[in-house]
């Protein structure tokens, strides 16, 4: 649905204005980005696009400054903006427990991941050792994502985890796919 004063034609300019600039929106966010640790290279282009659209929605061409000059303004600051949440976020959260072996099974709190691990001296000992590569695959993944994981085996929703990360359950399950998808990669070889 369009608003009210924004005609079909000028929606269709808005949307090859934004789209035309993204990568100023990536180039951006990817220059700030080692200045934010804890935020994830999304996030911030998810912010700095939020930033573009205001920046073409508020953009007059009469005051004689050039739009990407106005839009880097936006872009910049709404990236920023997302940087400091991102910290704030990080400061008052708890943090996952990293994955160990002390800790208690999701379907059945009194075992551990320690009690049903394979002996190598046993008939299957791969499985042993498919265990500990995973273990050790996991320990290798990205903080954010390692949590995340480690929020999931523990039996926390996809919603829950979202919430605890400060992002939408759509990123949440983006960023747990990502790491499924590295562990495998790694598992795998």
């Amino acid at each position: 649905m369009n608003p009210p004063h924004q005609r079909p034609s000028s929606r269709r300019s808005r949307e090859r204005r934004v789209l035309s600039h993204l990568a100023l929106v990536r180039a951006i966010a990817k220059r700030l980005r080692p200045g934010a640790p804890r935020a994830e290279v999304d996030d911030l282009v998810s912010a700095g696009t939020i930033g573009l659209i205001e920046a073409v929605d508020r953009y007059d061409a009469d005051l004689g400054v050039p739009f990407v000059g106005f839009a880097y303004t936006r872009i910049r600051g709404a990236i920023i903006d997302e940087m400091r949440s991102a910290v704030t976020r990080s400061n008052r959260e708890p943090s996952a427990q990293p994955l160990s072996l002390e800790a208690p099974l999701v379907g059945d709190k009194s075992l551990t991941l320690k009690d049903v691990t394979v002996d190598r001296l046993a008939p299957e000992p791969e499985r042993g050792a498919q265990l500990a590569e995973l273990l050790e695959a996991i320990g290798q993944l990205p903080p954010r994502e390692r949590e995340m994981v480690g929020l999931a085996a523990a039996g926390h929703t996809l919603n829950e985890i979202a919430e605890l990360h400060g992002c939408s359950a759509a990123r949440a399950s983006q960023l747990l796919l990502q790491a499924r998808f590295r562990l495998d990669v790694r598992t795998a070889t």
